[in-house]
């Protein structure tokens, strides 16, 4: 008796083992396709490319194995899949690097020197099927995160040609050459001050069940797609980390359509950098079609960056200058 239990007991670890093998194995798997965005995995019969592309070189054909240099910015570590990443971005493109150890810890935004390499990945639990990854070899810190002096217009209206109405309308122009260098603590002032004022934001075909896909022009330029999506307020709140009052506005994100029966709008933004700080002054207008009102005003908010952080200062904003809407009698 006590020979059969001990088999019966031998047998039931045995299955026990097995189906724990087996979760692992599909949840690699589920890791690998959520985190993958090649078109296609080979499988083992189909040769190896001769050549490799990555984000972090773009223009370039790329060997197996070959190590590369680049100057990223770090964004963070992510250790909750079966394979560690390590996550960089690289002028406006995110990219998640392998890496299974404790890596150095950077702060986020800071400019670092990696090396790394195209190699193979075989997911667990499907081992027929191959796959090509960034590696990371090595990162090291290259330069501290500065602020450079500075003082540039960064959006402003103009009347261009829209084909589809087929007449000039007035539209937001912004400086796409300066956003395209932007640091990441100016960025997350900009980022900010246009939280709440709407710039010119329209659904992304039609509005979703949730209404999560409001692009605004402002966000989406900074790459940080639909207004109220996780990659705004999470960005938002890493810099305002410290500051509460800037975390207490996140938690009412507004999702106000371009045509909404009250809204506003920018006219004018320009930006300063002094030493630390970081101005962003603006001139905005608004209008509440329900009681033939509108309004325009002015506002200077002041920012102070230090130690990876953002703390809002103090805000000057004018009283605002109301008037009546005249309303055509067609």
């Amino acid at each position: 008796m006590k020979t059969n239990s001990t088999l019966v007991f031998i047998f039931m670890l045995a299955l026990l083992m097995q189906s724990c093998k087996e979760k692992s194995q599909k949840k690699a798997t589920s890791t690998l396709k959520e985190i993958s965005k090649s078109e296609e995995i080979p499988s083992k019969s189909t040769p190896i490319p001769v050549a490799f592309k990555s984000l972090l070189k773009p223009n370039e054909k790329l060997q197996l194995g070959k190590i590369y240099k680049d100057t990223v910015s770090y964004i963070e570590f992510n250790d909750n899949y079966d394979d560690f990443y390590f996550i960089v971005k690289k002028n406006r493109d995110t990219i998640n690097l392998i890496y299974n150890q404790e890596p150095t810890k950077f702060i986020r935004g800071k400019a670092i020197e990696i090396q790394w390499k195209i190699d193979s990945l075989w997911p667990a639990g499907t081992p027929g099927l191959l796959h090509f990854k960034e590696y990371l070899i090595s990162a090291k810190s290259i330069k501290p995160l500065q602020l450079t002096d500075k003082k540039i217009k960064i959006l402003w209206r103009e009347n261009r040609y829209d084909k589809e109405l087929d007449t000039e309308i007035n539209t937001i122009v912004l400086n796409q050459d300066y956003i395209n260098t932007i640091s990441e603590p100016e960025k997350a002032a900009l980022a900010y001050a246009s939280f709440k004022i709407g710039n010119e934001c329209q659904w992304d075909e039609k509005p979703n069940e949730s209404r999560s896909n409001l692009r605004c022009k402002i966000p989406w330029a900074l790459g940080l797609r639909y207004q109220c999506s996780f990659e705004q307020l999470d960005f938002l709140k890493h810099w305002f980390r410290n500051d509460k009052k800037v975390l207490n506005e996140l938690k009412k994100c507004p999702k106000k359509p371009d045509g909404a029966t009250i809204q506003s709008t920018f006219d004018e933004i320009e930006l300063e950098v002094v030493d630390t700080t970081i101005m962003v002054f603006f001139k905005a207008s608004g209008i509440n079609t329900r009681e033939n009102e509108s309004w325009k005003w002015t506002e200077k908010q002041v920012f102070e960056f230090n130690k990876n952080e953002l703390i809002v200062k103090e805000k000057e904003i004018s009283e605002k200058e109301r008037s009546t809407i005249e309303m055509s009698k067609n």
